[in-house]
């Protein structure tokens, strides 16, 4: 299985894959690096761990442009399956305009009866979970966020792009590479403290974190 990515090489390989689907050929080091605004021995870095990690593959060893994508590689970069996107879109992919509506037939009472009263309308499902450019779903595995209403089982909506705010519920991924939801809430001295929403479960204070998506919905299954 491929180990997690770390944001840079998110975009390394993103740019890797956009070149190559431009050009019809692989691109050199100092390509990536111009078109990325970093130097060739930082790409060259970042190209060791995306070998290192299975997302690229070194067909012709010595090769300027000896480098392919390999099969997980080439998803992650173009979000899908290429037989299903002709055209690269940003990781996860141009998901919402795919997305149908459903009906909002009126409102039911979960606390005192009300009148029920019909007044049908369209709700889009990109607009009630808030999907936009960069969004993508990850399945929750633990109870730590259950008083955030997030139980194990649950999919949760995480905005990539959105910078975290304090007390946001992010995707943390530790120095280690694990990965973790919890709350977010930087501290003064430059570290973040990670609260979980159960009071079984203790705080993880971090020196250093990358954030790699907010949550902005919840889906669940009955």
């Amino acid at each position: 299985m491929a180990r997690p990515l770390t944001s840079r090489q998110l975009e390394v390989l993103q740019s890797f894959a956009r070149t190559k689907e431009n050009n019809h050929i692989s691109p050199t080091l100092e390509e990536l690096g111009q078109s990325l605004g970093i130097n060739r021995i930082t790409v060259y870095g970042h190209i060791q761990a995306l070998l290192a990690k299975g997302y690229l593959e070194n067909l012709l060893p010595g090769a300027s442009r000896g480098l392919e994508l390999t099969e997980v590689g080439e998803n992650i970069a173009f979000g899908k399956p290429r037989a299903q996107a002709p055209s690269l879109a940003p990781f996860p992919g141009e998901i919402s305009s795919h997305l149908p509506s459903l009906p909002l037939l009126g409102r039911i009472a979960a606390g005192e009866p009300i009148e029920a009263i019909e007044d049908r309308s369209e709700v889009p499902i990109a607009d009630l979970l808030k999907i936009a450019d960069d969004t993508y779903l990850l399945e929750v595995k633990g109870n730590s966020m259950v008083d955030a209403h997030i139980q194990d089982g649950d999919m949760v909506v995480i905005r990539r792009d959105r910078p975290p705010r304090d007390g946001d519920i992010v995707v943390g991924v530790l120095p280690d590479e694990t990965a973790t939801l919890k709350r977010f809430y930087p501290q003064p001295d430059g570290g973040t403290i990670l609260q979980p929403a159960n009071p079984e479960m203790a705080p993880i204070y971090c020196e250093e974190l990358e954030v790699r998506g907010v949550v902005t919905g919840v889906i669940r299954r009955y």
